[in-house]
């Protein structure tokens, strides 16, 4: 049998199947007290096969971007233009003595 398909890395290997806490915990970087924690609370969703948990990774990403993720925050137009207007901060601004 001709297997010419490339080894999946590990991500696309662990995105192709359930995944148990440990796995999960290393994956995000998280400790496993965190991921039983979240499970716990019901934030992680997560399936319940045989006696043990298990999680789907795109699941799992999706939850956490849509809970957690924090956006950058852009300063309004007219905010950068009044710091940049700001005393001090403009050449034509500043007077000279003679």
């Amino acid at each position: 049998m001709n297997n010419s398909s490339p080894i999946p890395s590990t991500a696309s290997s662990l995105q192709a199947r359930k995944i148990t806490r440990k796995e999960l915990a290393a994956y995000c970087g998280f400790s496993v007290r965190t991921i039983d924690e979240l499970t716990r609370t019901g934030v992680l969703p997560y399936f319940k096969i045989g006696g043990g948990v298990r999680y789907d990774l795109a699941e799992v990403e999706a939850t956490l971007r849509e809970r957690f993720h924090v956006q950058a925050r852009v300063p309004a137009p007219e905010q950068q233009q009044t710091q940049s207007d700001s005393p001090g901060t403009s050449a034509t601004s500043t007077a000279t003595t003679a």
